[in-house]
């Protein structure tokens, strides 16, 4: 362990190194203001300050700092010290990645593709994101990747989008990761290919990628290039879950009414089908209709059932709509306006 001392030398030397970028930054030295504007905006050697920050970028970046152009257009873009202006954000991403900015390259073409502050502009935006993806930048080489896999500015080209994830995943893009592990499992014929699949879902989902968690719950289940195991899979269900992976919650649902993995506990299925009903999961919401209709895990409760089939029926779900219509006969006049009531009361819960 460092000595107490430690942490108030690094402070001081930190303040100083303020002081002395204040000199240079207000001399007109563009990386001097550019790394004044990173330490106010972070806060890292003096009180942070977004809008001062934002000050200073704008003084390096009408220098022409490549840098402090994209910070400045990220601010704009998300509102950190200035009102949010998607229009001027493009304006500096545009400008710094004109210099050949990787970071600013890909940015504007996010903004091509979503259609923020400029038309929306698929081929624009794989234009840039192509040019931000040759300088080897992860973030740009996962756009392009994507868009090579839905054919969006691009023909669809599988083969060039698993070579473009492929060298994001390699520096550790995590949604690179996830999506790599997803084409590759797509056309997964070999046990060799369903491995590969495996290692990237794995790498992603120790990264924390929810889906990728769940996906590589679903290899674990099936035994498609990997040993089948019930409980490891449950486990990376259980960890989606916990943070309001709906698809995981309803699984893990379904996997504790069936003992797979875990031991049957028709309580825990319940208490998961809710938790992703909540959230309009229309499976989910069909599954805790059907424990309410037997009592199982739940009470008995056919008030409750109507409502969770007429949820995921107006949802467009046919199986749901017949449960209810069965219902709908069977419930006193004091029963379906109780039902009702729940209905209209509804709202989704969304992850915050």
């Amino acid at each position: 362990m460092k000595s107490p001392w430690f942490g108030k030398l690094f402070q001081r030397a930190a303040q100083k190194d303020i002081v002395q970028l204040r000199q240079r930054a207000g001399a007109g030295d563009a990386e001097a203001q550019y790394q004044l504007a990173l330490r106010l905006g972070t806060g890292h050697g003096t009180a942070p300050n977004h809008e001062e920050a934002v000050e200073w970028f704008r003084r390096a970046a009408e220098q022409g700092h490549a840098e402090a152009q994209n910070a400045l257009g990220l601010c704009y873009d998300e509102g950190t010290g200035v009102p949010r202006d998607a229009a001027q954000a493009d304006l500096w991403y545009r400008k710094a990645a004109e210099q050949g900015h990787a970071g600013a390259q890909n940015n504007l073409g996010l903004s091509f593709r979503k259609g923020e502050g400029v038309p929306k502009d698929l081929e624009e935006a794989a234009r840039w994101f192509r040019l931000a993806a040759e300088q080897g930048y992860p973030d740009a080489e996962y756009s392009l990747g994507l868009a090579y896999a839905r054919g969006e500015g691009v023909l669809q080209d599988r083969a060039r989008a698993v070579k473009w994830l492929h060298k994001a995943a390699e520096q550790g893009e995590v949604n690179a990761m996830h999506r790599l592990a997803r084409e590759l499992h797509k056309k997964a014929e070999k046990k060799a290919e369903f491995r590969e699949a495996g290692r990237w879902y794995r790498a992603a989902a120790d990264q924390g990628h929810l889906d990728a968690m769940y996906y590589l719950a679903l290899l674990h289940s099936d035994g498609s290039g990997m040993a089948e195991n019930f409980v490891e899979a449950a486990s990376w269900l259980q960890q989606a879950a916990e943070q309001f992976h709906a698809q995981a919650q309803f699984e893990l649902g379904r996997r504790h009414m069936a003992g797979l993995g875990v031991p049957p506990n028709p309580t825990e299925g319940a208490k998961w089908f809710r938790r992703a009903a909540d959230q309009g999961h229309q499976p989910a919401q069909v599954q805790l209709g059907r424990c309410y209709l037997e009592g199982k895990g739940v009470p008995l409760d056919l008030t409750r059932a109507y409502r969770w089939f007429f949820l995921a029926a107006r949802a467009g779900d046919k199986d749901a709509g017949m449960e209810r219509d069965k219902l709908t006969g069977a419930l006193t006049g004091e029963q379906m306006s109780e039902a009702k009531a729940r209905i209209a009361a509804f709202t989704p819960k969304r992850p915050v």
